[in-house]
């Protein structure tokens, strides 16, 4: 399926979504498999920007928001607010 989103000239969406996780200091190897979807989201619309098409990115965001406000929260933002 990810055969959809591939065009020539731009890397993987999960290419992207592990390097950009990398740059913030998350590493996906060790990482929940929701984590690592979401991940891999933000790199399908990072790349759906790079093609210009807002509308995609945006539904790709608005799709892990959704799942987040569920609460289905994954990543950094777990931790309990008494020891923030």
């Amino acid at each position: 399926m990810s055969e959809l989103f591939e065009e020539p000239g731009l890397p993987d969406h999960r290419h992207v979504g592990h390097h950009l996780a990398g740059l913030s200091g998350v590493d996906l190897a060790k990482a929940a498999p929701a984590t690592v979807k979401i991940w891999e989201a933000r790199g399908l619309a990072l790349l759906a920007m790079a093609r210009g098409d807002k509308a995609e990115a945006e539904r790709v965001m608005a799709n892990i928001n959704s799942r987040r406000k569920r609460g289905k929260k994954t990543g950094a933002g777990q931790t309990p607010k008494d020891e923030r």
